[in-house]
């Protein structure tokens, strides 16, 4: 499947005149949990040319295309992503450190990630982690639940934990997340990652009372934590040098 994304790639940079700069997997199989019909979620940043930039009629700073065999793929001009970037957008942050990259040109990688550590937020960041276990937590509630549910859940959790605990931002994968678990819920958790491994999508399970009470004691916690933190103020004159360097 690798060498079928790359190619796709390859394809899409010549027939929409682009530059890809750096191309990634960021759903459930980048994030260490995939089940065995997870999609492929390929995420990639691109380039155009110079004078594109300067026309009356804007081009779209986006691309999708239609999903076909469980390859859902998208991209972000990279003038969206480093606005984006200027409000601490968390997209960039994970995109970069995917386990999983199917294309990087000359270098990028390692410029963004040194570019990026000057935009973190760490109030930004857990208000989005916390806002995807807000819009799932109900799911708790009921008797089963998608174990993909639950997985989603955990992973925005901790995300929001490591970025109030380490005032930095949150490493892409469940595995190197787990540190921050309590022993009992991590032998727990890691028992059902293999498990999720073995089923589909639509497996649905019976969440633990000692998950349940570490997911609602621990949101708590953070919403309380969060609302203490101030916004910070980002450089926007080191997007504009990043962005005229990257375009030279």
């Amino acid at each position: 499947m690798k060498a079928h994304i790359i190619k796709k790639l390859m394809e899409i940079e010549a027939s929409e005149g682009i530059r890809i700069l750096f191309a990634c997997e960021s759903g459930s199989r980048g994030w260490g949990f995939p089940s065995l019909d997870s999609d492929y979620d390929v995420r990639f940043i691109y380039i155009r040319k110079g004078e594109d930039y300067s026309r009356l009629f804007p081009l779209p700073t986006e691309m999708r295309f239609p999903m076909i065999d469980d390859l859902d793929i998208a991209g972000w001009d990279l003038f969206k992503v480093l606005t984006l970037l200027y409000k601490s957008n968390v997209s960039p942050f994970e995109w970069i450190q995917s386990p999983v990259v199917y294309h990087e040109f000359n270098g990028f990688e390692a410029s963004f990630r040194a570019m990026i550590e000057n935009y973190f937020d760490a109030r930004r960041h857990t208000h989005h982690y916390l806002g995807i276990v807000r819009s799932k937590v109900e799911d708790l509630q009921r008797e089963t639940m998608k174990l993909k549910s639950l997985f989603y859940i955990l992973r925005s959790l901790l995300a929001a934990d490591w970025s109030m605990t380490n005032r930095g931002y949150a490493p892409m994968t469940l595995a190197e997340l787990s540190v921050l678990l309590p022993d009992d819920v991590k032998d727990e958790v890691m028992q059902l990652q293999k498990l999720k491994s073995q089923v589909d999508e639509g497996f649905v399970y019976s969440c633990s009372a000692i998950i349940r009470s570490y997911i609602e004691t621990k949101l708590i916690h953070l919403e309380h934590q969060v609302g203490q933190v101030p916004v910070s103020v980002s450089d926007k004159e080191g997007l504009e040098k990043y962005f005229k360097t990257i375009l030279r």
